[in-house]
């Protein structure tokens, strides 16, 4: 229960640096936003690697299945083959929009400059 009430006062109470002495109380602006940052990073690391196990253990498991069918039962290998195709499409559509997010404001800014070029001229 102590961590959950420690994170509520983080949250609640102002982001302040009682260090600096004589009774001045300084507003850090950026600790939130460094924690976010961290936060974020975490989160995104510990996708990635959970993704990237399950995509090898499901390619592994239709690549054994693929090796245990007949040689002659040819549409449950494509099928199985098929199936490994469309996870590679899933996970390179999921990488490109994850880069798109992460470009986003790259992207905004671009537009938003042409745009400003266009009305100038």
């Amino acid at each position: 229960m102590d961590k959950y009430r420690d994170n509520f006062s983080d949250r609640i109470k102002p982001k302040m640096d009682y260090s600096s002495g004589m009774g001045q109380v300084k507003i850090e602006p950026f600790k939130e936003s460094q924690m976010a940052l961290v936060k974020s990073l975490f989160a995104k690391e510990e996708r990635e690697q959970f993704f990237s196990d399950a995509y090898g253990e499901i390619l592994t498991d239709l690549f054994v299945a693929w090796l245990k069918s007949e040689p002659h039962a040819t549409k449950e290998r494509d099928f199985l083959y098929a199936s490994a195709m469309a996870l590679g499409s899933v996970k390179a559509k999921m990488v490109g929009i994850e880069m798109y997010g992460a470009n986003m404001a790259f992207i905004q800014n671009q537009n938003k400059q042409s745009q400003e070029g266009e009305t100038n001229e």
